[in-house]
């Protein structure tokens, strides 16, 4: 029972020295990509720093889910490949270890990464992609009454706003458009405008203006001393979903219903990989070139390209059958190439 602690705390300590080379640098990578992509968020609404970190944990599981299977392969193959080249492995054979023993010790370790990825993909990450878009929500409901002077493009609803200047909360020389294709454009002018939130409910206070309906035959206008605009913010909330609710809307939605197969397949993909890439990891470097990375290559592009197709029009049969498919080539790659010899 020692001897076989023992090895499995070798083989660990080993895995996770190899494990963190290869996945600090990728979740740096993946966490620059998305800081990156939450920053241009920063051009329509206005953002903390503190604010910022939370819209990062909410990318967080994504982060993980995407790097830790690639981290988890890459760390396989060169945990293998250096315990065969500086010839340990042969020394845990010639001491009564044998190589269905060692690949033993990998599936634990990957049963555990699979069980991590299960809870990253279909619970925690449905969960905080519907965090960030509510936190966007309500930050653009509250740029709507944001509006900054002689800035183009704001908008107020459906209504495109301009604002030569502005005097704490009175706007100077307002400019307002709405386009509508169906019926007239409409343009009004006004010397001074305000705006009032009440319970959600936004009010648009034009005062001495003109207003103008154009179109291709007619124009009219009007004059004014007084118009209020109104927009309820309450009509357009972000409706929260349990991560059940979640999934059966996402079955019910023609062009996401197979979105769970894909994660469901691309979270198994550290079990279904493991024989097949540790076939062409344990040689014996005397007599065996090394060919594992480029089967490493081989096997992510091939079982994430099936895990894409699944996404499309993936079913439960798919997943068994591709399942069932990678891990008996990779038992049959294993016996053939791993266990004759050791």
């Amino acid at each position: 029972m020692a001897k076989q602690t023992s090895i499995s705390s070798y083989l660990s300590k080993n895995f996770q020295s190899s494990f963190f080379t290869i996945f600090l640098p990728l979740f740096f990578i993946g966490s620059l990509v998305f800081i990156i992509k939450i920053s241009a968020l920063t051009a329509s609404i206005q953002i903390s720093f503190v604010e910022m970190m939370y819209l990062f944990g909410y990318n967080l599981p994504s982060i993980l889910f995407y790097t830790l299977p690639i981290s988890f392969l890459v760390a396989i193959v060169m945990t293998l490949l250096r315990l065969s080249n500086d010839n340990e492995l042969m020394a845990l054979f010639a001491l009564g270890s044998n190589a269905k023993v060692i690949l033993y010790r990998f599936y634990f370790i990957a049963t555990l990464f699979s069980l991590i990825l299960l809870i990253l993909s279909l619970g925690l990450m449905p969960k905080t992609k519907q965090q960030f878009k509510a936190f966007k929500h309500q930050k653009a409901s509250q740029a709507q009454i944001n509006i900054n002077p002689s800035k183009l493009g704001q908008k107020f609803g459906d209504l495109f706003v301009y604002v030569k200047s502005k005097e704490n909360a009175t706007m100077k020389n307002i400019v307002i458009y709405k386009k509508d294709a169906a019926l007239s454009d409409q343009l009004f002018i006004a010397k001074e405008a305000n705006f009032k939130n009440e319970n959600s409910i936004v009010t648009l206070t034009l005062k001495n203006g003109s207003g103008y309906t154009f179109s291709e035959d007619a124009l009219k206008k009007i004059n004014y001393e007084s118009m209020k605009v109104y927009k309820n913010l309450n009509t357009e909330a972000f409706t929260y979903n349990n991560i059940v609710q979640y999934w059966v809307k996402q079955s019910l939605n023609p062009t996401k219903k197979s979105k769970i197969f894909f994660f469901i397949f691309a979270s198994l993909i550290p079990l279904l990989a493991l024989s097949l890439i540790a076939a062409f990891s344990i040689i014996n470097p005397r007599y065996q070139k090394n060919y594992a990375y480029h089967v490493l290559a081989i096997t992510t592009i091939g079982l994430y390209g099936i895990a894409i197709v699944l996404k499309t029009k993936g079913t439960p049969l798919m997943v068994l059958g591709f399942s069932a498919l990678v891990l008996v080539l990779g038992f049959y790659l294993y016996r053939r190439l791993v266990l004759r010899f050791f």
